[in-house]
């Protein structure tokens, strides 16, 4: 009876820990080309930060947290993106989710990341606005406001595909709407 039990809970501890990381394996989807919602956020350097203000560039939307190890992989790759392509008019927005704001202020410095970072501590235009689960989750979206991309858990954004993508979008033409 007791072997029984405790099979059991292993099951169900084993079921549990799938579905918990399963949450932030690579899970990649375009998105119908809805409209990115806008927000209004805080950065770490106290500025107000609204997403309408980057219409008319390519911005990348990158939602993560310092507790994240795949999060904390990527911002390196995030970092030379927006050295390499921000005077073509890219943006990387680095969207945090975490709680504990002083930790967040030390891991930014600590890595010296080059972008804004917001912070989104109530978890309101991750979980409310953009309906997103697992991190990371980074969002591409076009000069028109558009979402060209979406994808949940770690992928490589130095590999050239990536920057073919970011570059084609970066070299669109924008239309008026």
């Amino acid at each position: 009876m007791l072997q029984f039990r405790m099979v059991r809970l292993l099951t169900i501890l084993a079921l549990a820990a799938f579905l918990l990381t399963s949450e932030t394996s690579c899970f990649r989807a375009c998105a119908s080309a809805a409209a990115a919602p806008d927000f209004t956020l805080t950065s770490l350097d106290n500025k107000t930060v609204s997403l309408k203000d980057f219409r008319g560039k390519v911005v990348i939307l990158n939602f993560w947290a310092t507790y994240c190890g795949i999060c904390r992989e990527e911002i390196p790759s995030f970092n030379k993106l927006h050295l390499e392509f921000k005077d073509r008019g890219l943006v990387v927005l680095g969207v945090s989710i975490d709680t504990a704001e002083k930790a967040l202020r030390f891991f930014a410095a600590k890595n010296a990341i080059s972008f804004p970072v917001l912070m989104d501590k109530e978890r309101i235009v991750y979980s409310d606005k953009y309906k997103l689960f697992g991190i990371p989750a980074t969002l591409i979206i076009d000069k028109k406001g558009i979402i060209t991309e979406k994808i949940i858990g770690e992928i490589d954004w130095d590999a050239p595909e990536m920057k073919r993508k970011i570059l084609r979008l970066l070299d669109a033409k924008q239309t008026k709407k």
